[in-house]
């Protein structure tokens, strides 16, 4: 990959690029501003994976400018440039480019609220449009069909079945799905309990389940009493990996 100061640039028909140089109150690299931001980042409660995610981000942009530029090189068009190489080089979709971008404005945000940046460079930098998709629910039939292909004689199969309806009830994540605790199944009252830590929002709430659910966790908690705080596990009682549970036909 070709540095972006000897790249050719890529140009919209009829644009003329020109090099902004605005005066910054403090003297800083690019890696030096993005070091002050997390550290910021990390006192406001983020998840590791949210903070994981802009350390990322900003990597792949690394690896684009391929050096360390200095706050007075900053500019746009080096991110319309950045933005232009994912697409037609990488051939990255829109969908990917956006969320390589959202975290790089907010970093870029922060720096000119600092005073590093004066021009707010993030108001110009645009979000790409991206197809909406439909997203079509299971109908019933398909629930069944899904159901029955589970054969639920043995733990692994009655843990999946269970797996199947605590999200259909309560439209829990993943992740979420995978961190509830067995302390926090209420079965007198039909709810479940999602701990704020364990969530996307990083706030707490409390879901219902079905009386069907309440009846399938009832015994299988029964089954499984003792084997760990979690209460999904493996058959060897280890933590289910989500990917595990994503994966078609995992049941």
């Amino acid at each position: 990959m070709s540095s972006y100061f000897t790249r050719k640039k890529v140009k919209t028909k009829g644009e003329q690029y020109t090099t902004r140089k605005p005066v910054s109150q403090v003297d800083l690299t690019l890696t030096e501003m993005f070091e002050r931001f997390m550290d910021i980042k990390k006192t406001e409660g983020l998840g590791k994976r949210t903070i994981d995610d802009h350390y990322l981000h900003f990597t792949y942009f690394c690896e684009f400018t391929q050096r360390d530029l200095k706050n007075e090189e900053i500019a746009v068009e080096v991110f319309r440039d950045y933005i232009a190489y994912m697409l037609e080089e990488r051939d990255l979709s829109p969908v990917t480019v956006n969320i390589r971008i959202r975290p790089l404005k907010a970093f870029l945000r922060y720096s000119h609220k600092a005073g590093f940046l004066n021009s707010p460079i993030h108001e110009d930098i645009k979000i790409l449009k991206t197809p909406e998709d439909t997203i079509e629910s299971l109908t019933p039939a398909e629930i069944k069909l899904i159901l029955g292909q589970i054969d639920d004689r043995y733990y692994a199969g009655f843990r999946d079945k269970c797996v199947i309806f605590t999200p259909l009830d309560t439209m829990v994540r993943i992740s979420e799905l995978l961190a509830i605790k067995r302390e926090n199944v209420d079965l007198k009252q039909g709810t479940i309990k999602l701990e704020a830590h364990e969530t996307k929002t990083k706030r707490a709430r409390t879901v219902p389940i079905s009386t069907k659910s309440v009846n399938l966790l009832r015994e299988y908690i029964s089954e499984t009493e003792g084997n760990n705080e979690l209460l999904f596990l493996s058959f060897n009682g280890e933590e289910l990996a989500a990917n595990t549970v994503r994966t078609p036909g995992f049941y």
